[in-house]
């Protein structure tokens, strides 16, 4: 993967020399630039945006056009009134496009409510490109409504999204989990066994402890995690609910975040560094256990070696 990076890099340094040189079109009509593209790879390009050569500052927008890629709206914005032409141009155009795209997903969306064929998955297909954060929620609804084959399109379009805005990547397991329908005796039935877990079996075996054996800690934040993707998956469903059910929900929620809180705190034993044995217990992925102590591998939260 890091290789791959690598190449991209070079690729559009490469490209960027040539068109410093007078060369156009190496960066906007580079098909390589286009089909190797992945939304991590925005860093490489963004600085070009700040390039002292118009050229290259207009072929980098251009090129961020074909892309559809999002992560650079306010950067464009943001160059958009300076004082040459060519650059405001290309901005412009940039803008269009992406305006465009706005008012098309909610289309594609409806498309999705209400097809199970080809106009589906080529409604998919589109969206996967284009579709923003703020599309979570409609993209998930449809998810918890399809079935069979139909899921993986839809499963496509989140995982594009959490590829296009970095900052999701910390609710992944969130985001990608398997929405419900809305039970409230279920619902109320979980969260009682919620409540009795943290507040009394947590609270009494583990709360005041300063260290914890990894096996413990393990088990422990995967019945975090279990709780949390529960409470995430039934906020939608609050609506249909009692207020004493609500009011159930917002107590196993605050008890939740202290519980990760608390949890955090404490010295995890019986582990080697470099062992990826641990489990974040704010976005659930593996833990790296090293001489300074546990770290994410996805969100880089640090708790005590």
């Amino acid at each position: 993967m890091e290789s791959e990076r690598l190449r991209y890099t070079q690729l559009f340094l490469d490209a960027v020399g040539y068109v410093e040189s007078g060369r156009k079109g190496m960066i906007s009509d580079n098909e390589n630039l286009i089909t190797r593209y992945k939304p991590a790879y925005y860093d490489i390009l963004r600085p070009q945006l700040k390039n002292r050569s118009p050229l290259v500052v207009k072929e980098t927008v251009l090129l961020l056009t074909k892309l559809g890629e999002r992560q650079a709206l306010d950067d464009v914005r943001e160059i958009m009134y300076s004082d040459n032409g060519t650059i405001n141009g290309a901005c412009s155009a940039y803008l269009r496009v992406i305006e465009a795209e706005d008012d098309t997903i909610p289309k594609l969306l409806d498309v999705m409510r209400h097809d199970s064929g080809s106009e589906f998955r080529s409604a998919a297909m589109k969206l996967r490109r284009i579709a923003r954060d703020v599309d979570v929620p409609a993209v998930r609804e449809i998810y918890g409504q399809v079935r069979g084959d139909l899921k993986k399109p839809v499963m496509d379009i989140l995982t594009s999204i959490i590829a296009r805005y970095p900052e999701l990547e910390s609710q992944r397991h969130l985001i990608l989990s398997e929405p419900v329908y809305p039970n409230e005796e279920k619902l109320n039935s979980f969260l009682d066994k919620s409540i009795d877990y943290i507040d009394r079996r947590y609270t009494v075996n583990y709360s005041d402890a300063e260290t914890i054996r990894a096996d413990i800690y393990n088990n422990i934040v995967t019945s975090f995690r279990k709780i949390q993707i529960r409470l995430y998956n039934e906020k939608a469903n609050l609506k249909y609910y009692s207020a004493e059910t609500k009011k159930k929900y917002d107590r196993t929620k605050d008890l939740l975040i202290w519980g990760a809180e608390n949890l955090q705190e404490k010295e995890v034993l019986g582990t080697a560094a470099g062992e990826s044995s641990g489990i974040c217990p704010i976005c659930g992925s593996k833990m790296i256990h090293s001489n300074d102590g546990w770290i994410c591998i996805d969100c880089n939260r640090r708790t005590k070696s």
